[in-house]
């Protein structure tokens, strides 16, 4: 799949000067869009998709953080319970955290809806329930994000453990995962002090155990993490995956996992076995390349690891796919299409971010932190105002900074 980054005029980002006092204190308030635009209805969404490129650039961030942070949380809750299941100081906050399993499914089928469409839509297809589809998986996010909560008793549950316990890396690898979640929350919500909150909290593992312990999850966890920090990095925010791997490789291995989706196909309603296989085995290579792994024996351990989840796939999809009752196969099934059918959703948020970054490089007064928080805040706005069933939209001063 070719990288998806084409050109972007950045002029609906040059009007509207920041002042640099302003974000210092609470981001989200300094919004000023949010107050233009509170009583506009969002209605003919096709007509301002082709017509209003800020109400464009808003709505694609929106769709493409709402859909990887709800896939986030529902991997993170997996692969809480799977690192401390067995611990008694966690059964309280996992077992609230598998209360809302429910929740982020429905939440990830209606951003599934939503983002079909809208990918439609940019097309230049015709799609009578655009409005409908993008205000409901906004406002089933906006609900999911009431549990984020669990998020931090998680840090903190895991932190107070770890001063009695060594813990091993993959509960420390979950911990810092759950960590980089609360401050993109933070920088969405325009939240400066519990963004410095956050970043005092540190991570508790290095860049390479954060890729050793990583790769030791299943394909779904991984497809998960990477495309997470692939998002997070492009907002702005500091990000322990992000910062493990080499200047431009985690850009790279996300193109191969798009491939790899795009390799399976996005026709089939359900993922075959051998196309299961198919999008492991590049999602793994994808991942290896990653960690730049010369250790042989490792990688011979690895794979053997990988095929024999393999063959598990193969042989779970077998049993019940006609059943459609395969959880891992309906969640790489979802996985799958999430990446396929929002292909120009994701063309056109890769153009917005190219831009943005390439004028925040270009400026001289502006810190880039600072810049990229007030983008991270603003697409949290728009994400808020489309759930009211209002229209959003950035508009990143760029000029005047």
């Amino acid at each position: 799949m070719a990288v998806l980054v084409v050109g972007l005029l950045v002029n609906h980002f040059v009007e509207w000067p920041v002042d640099t006092d302003e974000t210092s204190g609470d981001i989200s308030k300094a919004s000023r869009f949010s107050r233009e635009m509170e009583n506009e209805k969002l209605t003919n969404m096709e007509e301002l998709l082709k017509n209003d490129s800020a109400f464009k650039d808003g709505v694609v961030a929106a769709q493409i953080v709402m859909q990887t942070r709800a896939a986030q949380f529902g991997t993170l809750v997996d692969m809480s319970n799977e690192v401390a299941g067995k611990l008694p100081a966690f059964a309280e906050v996992l077992k609230e955290m598998n209360a809302t399993r429910e929740v982020v499914d429905n939440v990830n089928k209606s951003l599934i809806e939503s983002g079909q469409n809208l990918n439609a839509a940019l097309g230049g297809e015709e799609c009578a329930d655009l409005e409908q589809t993008t205000i409901n998986a906004s406002l089933a996010y906006t609900t999911l994000q009431k549990q984020n909560k669990l998020a931090t008793r998680f840090i903190e549950t895991t932190d107070k453990y770890l001063e009695a316990a060594q813990g091993d890396d993959h509960l420390k690898f979950v911990r810092d995962q759950w960590l980089d979640y609360q401050k993109m929350t933070a920088a969405l919500d325009g939240d400066k002090a519990a963004a410095e909150t956050l970043a005092k909290k540190g991570n508790l593992l290095s860049g390479e155990k954060t890729l050793a312990a990583m790769a030791d999850f299943g394909v779904v966890n991984q497809v998960a993490m990477i495309n997470s920090a692939y998002m997070t990095k492009n907002t702005g925010i500091d990000g322990s995956l992000a910062n493990a791997l080499p200047e431009g490789a985690l850009e790279a291995v996300f193109n191969k996992i798009c491939y790899a989706a795009e390799v399976v196909g996005s026709k089939a309603e359900a993922i075959n076995s051998q196309q299961i296989a198919v999008f492991n085995e590049h999602v793994t290579d994808a991942v290896k390349y990653a960690r730049g792994l010369n250790d042989v024996q490792h990688v011979a351990n690895q794979s053997q690891k990988v095929n024999s989840v393999n063959n598990n796939n193969l042989g779970q999809a077998q049993k019940v796919n006609s059943a459609n009752n395969n959880v891992l196969g309906v969640r790489i099934t979802e996985t799958i299409k999430m990446f396929n059918c929002t292909n120009k959703v994701l063309g056109a948020y890769s153009s917005m971010i190219n831009s943005v970054h390439q004028a925040v490089n270009q400026s001289q007064k502006v810190n880039s932190s600072i810049q990229q928080q007030y983008l991270g805040s603003q697409i949290g706005e728009v994400i808020k105002a489309t759930a009211q069933g209002e229209k959003g939209a950035l508009e990143m001063g760029i000029r005047g900074l």
